[in-house]
């Protein structure tokens, strides 16, 4: 690599740095944002070699990387919420462990193509592109099949849990009629 690149790969690391440190609000992950996407600088085959092009495109870049942390950690705080909400009694503990245990039920009812992508996406965030290049499909293919897997995921749990509330109605008639039939004896 020549003395000029390294230079202006210095120069436009330290403006990427300031704007991923703005757009993160932590110097950490700016860090390694900045230094992953130098990493795709300098091995992309397509990426500009010098000059303005090659600023906008690492910070077109950081941006995405950005956008793609923000979410994560959008995702996980989340999580951490409705945990810290529902764990707080003994009752929200208990209707988490059979939401999350209705969840299991239901994704092992899916087909194994429904399964993997939900599996891939949700459980081990794999990006789209990574899920198209191991399930050797396109990332809009990847994209449709796992809104079409949630929506048949959703509708599993819902029928459970409909399932559930009609066997809790019956098993309350049956005890209230069992309660009457004492009283009356």
């Amino acid at each position: 690599m020549s003395v000029d690149r390294q230079d202006e790969l210095i120069q436009f690391s330290h403006k990427a740095l300031i704007f991923a440190r703005q757009m993160l609000g932590n110097l950490s992950d700016a860090e390694d944002l900045v230094q992953t996407s130098l990493e795709k600088a300098l091995s992309h085959p397509s990426a500009p070699q010098s000059g303005v092009d090659l600023q906008k495109w690492i910070y077109r870049v950081v941006r995405n990387g950005a956008i793609d942390k923000l979410r994560q950690q959008a995702r996980y705080q989340m999580l951490d919420d409705n945990q810290e909400s529902k764990d707080t009694t003994p009752d929200g503990q208990l209707e988490q462990r059979r939401l999350q245990q209705a969840l299991n039920r239901a994704l092992v009812k899916l087909p194994f193509v429904q399964r993997e992508i939900i599996v891939l996406r949700d459980y081990h965030q794999t990006s789209y592109e990574a899920i198209a290049d191991i399930l050797s499909i396109p990332k809009g293919t990847v994209m449709s099949r796992l809104h079409r897997a949630r929506m048949v995921l959703r509708k599993l749990i819902l029928i459970e849990q409909n399932d559930i509330a009609q066997s809790n109605a019956k098993q309350q008639i049956n005890e209230t009629t069992d309660e009457v039939q004492h009283e009356s004896v």
